[in-house]
């Protein structure tokens, strides 16, 4: 017990810490050796180490990758903690430097980043203005191991269709339903024309990337309806590359409502009227239990939340 303590005090790095949250979170060292940027030999060192250090094995092999023994997740959740108080007491002491507000940092989904963050951002910068704010746009595994890692403070966007672990709070903000949409003059934008299915998928396509939220139920949304995927696609989540690339061209895209009616009305973009099955979960907030975004006067979840009601009204 004597070794251990010592350990625990003297031994134990930071980075044994981040080795232990992103193997929990990610389950597999390859994929771990990638994102920490390191060798997958280098990785399995390091582990052994621990465990050796710590006198038990902290993970264990299934079919379906690694798994925390008890000792492992009793120390993994103490790790999230240390990561998240070194976070946090690090962006305070920048804020009492420079006589401003603690940095809030904001993950979003693209979709989200497009129209709804905006104004929760110059709403919360009018009410507290001398506040600071990163915001990281990506896809929602890539958020939540961040905010796992205490990297940020809540994720922005359409919730994902099951939480992925029992330490994540979520709060529904809206229901935006998924659009089809092609360029202004598409020969399938016509009227209140109802494309086929079939006439859908001869047409190229803009695809969500395997990884995003919408890919698997789009991709069930083609085989409900007869249809084989189309074969000419590209694959982003990127809305400027998307609104690029159906301008140009006579491909077909899907995009949240709310953001269709927008381009609509700017005579962007064409909305295609044929009909689609609610395939994503609402917009809305996502964040780690115990860690309450509705901090601050106002908190900029708060922001957030009045920014979807103000353009839901406009809508």
């Amino acid at each position: 017990m004597a070794k251990l303590d010592w350990y625990i005090r003297a031994g134990l790095k930071l980075r044994h810490l981040q080795v232990l949250v992103a193997l929990d979170d990610l389950r597999h060292q390859g994929k771990v050796a990638a994102a920490m940027n390191v060798t997958q030999p280098a990785l399995s060192r390091t582990l052994t180490d621990l465990q050796g250090a710590m006198g038990h094995a902290l993970f264990e092999r299934t079919g379906r990758g690694l798994r925390p023994t008890p000792y492992g997740e009793c120390l993994i959740r103490h790790a999230r903690k240390v990561l998240q108080d070194l976070s946090e007491a690090g962006e305070e002491l920048h804020a009492l430097a420079t006589g401003t507000s603690r940095k809030i940092r904001v993950g979003v989904l693209p979709a989200s980043a497009g129209w709804l963050l905006p104004k929760a951002l110059m709403l919360f910068k009018h009410a507290s203005p001398k506040s600071s704010i990163m915001v990281r746009e990506a896809t929602m595994d890539v958020l939540l191991g961040e905010l796992r890692l205490g990297h940020l403070d809540l994720i922005v966007g359409t919730l994902p269709s099951q939480l992925a672990a029992t330490n994540l709070e979520e709060k529904p903000l809206f229901e935006d339903a998924t659009m089809l949409v092609a360029r202004n003059g598409h020969p399938l934008a016509r009227g209140e024309f109802k494309p086929s299915w079939r006439q859908l998928v001869e047409c190229p396509w803009v695809l969500p990337p395997h990884d995003s939220l919408l890919r698997q139920p789009l991709l069930m949304a083609f085989e409900v309806n007869g249809v084989e995927p189309p074969i000419s696609f590209i694959e982003t989540l990127s809305l400027n590359v998307t609104l690029a690339y159906l301008q140009g061209s006579d491909a077909i895209a899907t995009l949240p409502a709310s953001l269709v009616r927008k381009y609509a009305e700017l005579g962007t973009l064409a909305p295609l009227h044929t009909e689609m099955p609610r395939l994503v979960r609402p917009v809305g907030l996502l964040w780690l239990r115990g860690h309450s975004p509705y901090t601050g006067d106002p908190s900029f979840a708060e922001c957030v939340e009045q920014a979807a009601r103000e353009l839901l009204i406009d809508a």
